[in-house]
């Protein structure tokens, strides 16, 4: 017997060979067809959670007391921050160019539960609860002196909110998104 394949035979087996990987090709590529045409399209619909607020407070001659920001939704916790802007205003809306000083011209003391970070907002510790109260916000704040003739003092509370709940594929949370890692330190 002969170590070596004759021509005859070598031709044969080079022709199995070839109509397998044919056979294998036409099955896997017909399979792939298959399946891309009878399975249908799957959507993955997320639906962001809209996040509403109120900015609840008591104005009583002329001083503002008890600040709260309310979480109105049913299901949803929330993260809360609140800017707070102090201005001399006339009638018109029109703001006076030097604004008022602490102490000075007003008094204003903020509640607990707050937490005044390096981009001025104040950040709520902790989600608030659908339906529920942020802690006070100011105390008190009340007008002592010094407005300019036809303006008045004015102290607004610009609120925001974004959902407590969530992760990115990263792992990051909506208010590190949205806020940046330093204000998720802050209210977590």
């Amino acid at each position: 017997m002969s170590k070596y394949l004759s021509p005859k035979r070598s031709k044969k087996s080079i022709a199995t060979l070839v109509s397998l990987i044919l056979i294998l090709t036409i099955g896997v590529g017909g399979t792939l067809a298959y399946l891309i045409t009878s399975t249908g399209e799957v959507k993955n619909t997320f639906t962001p959670s809209q996040v509403n607020i109120s900015v609840n407070e008591n104005v009583d001659n002329g001083v503002k007391s008890n600040v709260k920001i309310q979480n109105h939704n049913d299901s949803v916790k929330a993260y809360i921050r609140a800017a707070i802007v102090v201005n001399w205003m006339d009638k018109d809306g029109n703001v006076w160019a030097a604004k008022p000083k602490k102490d000075t011209d007003y008094t204003m003391t903020t509640g607990g539960n707050w937490t005044l970070g390096t981009d001025g907002y104040y950040y709520h510790k902790g989600a608030v609860e659908p339906n529920a109260d942020t802690n006070v916000l100011i105390t008190e704040a009340k007008y002592l002196a010094n407005a300019p003739d036809g303006y008045y003092l004015s102290i607004e509370i610009l609120a925001q909110a974004i959902q407590a709940d969530g992760v990115d594929s990263e792992g990051k949370s909506p208010v590190e998104l949205a806020w940046g890692p330093t204000a998720a330190g802050l209210v977590e």
